[in-house]
């Protein structure tokens, strides 16, 4: 068993590390960090909650809450969607890392499923996976943990998704953060 934890640490203590900030997370409430943090350091904010916010579905809903406010409160949706974007991918580059150390431990178990989408995948043109991967992280609200882990279950290297899943992140904190400011504008009661 030691040996084993010891082959697998880089993957056990990237899961540790998620899991203690998720807990963090769980019990502090996003308005004391916002109200700590005050609306000067906002784009450095939004970074940082972006960073914490990519990490996992259930932090994802505070990040994008804080995106949500800090455009209420006159942040630039441009500015706001350019800071979060690294900060999301960060968190989405976590997960990828998780999955690729992983990939040992759950391939045995899952190996005939990851054949089955490696080759489904492999038949699309060679732009499907990146447009895929832009699409998702841009425009469906889902975490991107599922979609991290799943290319470094099959093998996609993170620098072919690199890209599109910065410009999805960007698309997605973008809209976000629009809707909030002109939102306001536009019903008056947002």
């Amino acid at each position: 068993m030691t040996s084993f934890l010891r082959r697998h640490r880089h993957f056990f203590s990237t899961a540790v590390f998620l899991a203690a900030i998720i807990g963090i997370l769980f019990y502090v409430e996003p308005i004391k960090i916002i109200a700590a943090i005050g609306v000067k350091n906002m784009y450095v904010a939004v970074f940082l909650f972006a960073i914490v916010g990519g990490v996992s579905a259930f932090t994802a809903t505070s990040f994008y809450a804080s995106l949500f406010a800090f455009a209420l409160g006159g942040g630039d949706p441009l500015f706001l969607a350019i800071f979060s974007a690294p900060g999301v991918l960060i968190g989405d580059y976590l997960f990828w890392y998780l999955g690729h150390k992983g990939k040992p431990i759950v391939k045995p178990a899952i190996e005939h499923i990851l054949e089955r989408t490696s080759r489904w995948l492999s038949a699309k043109p060679a732009w499907f996976i990146p447009a895929a991967a832009y699409v998702y992280t841009g425009f469906v609200p889902l975490p991107g943990e599922f979609l991290m882990v799943t290319l470094a279950l099959i093998g996609i290297s993170f620098k072919r998704i690199f890209i599109p899943t910065l410009f999805g992140n960007f698309t997605l904190a973008f809209i976000v953060s629009s809707s909030a400011s002109y939102g306001i504008s536009i019903f008056g009661f947002l």
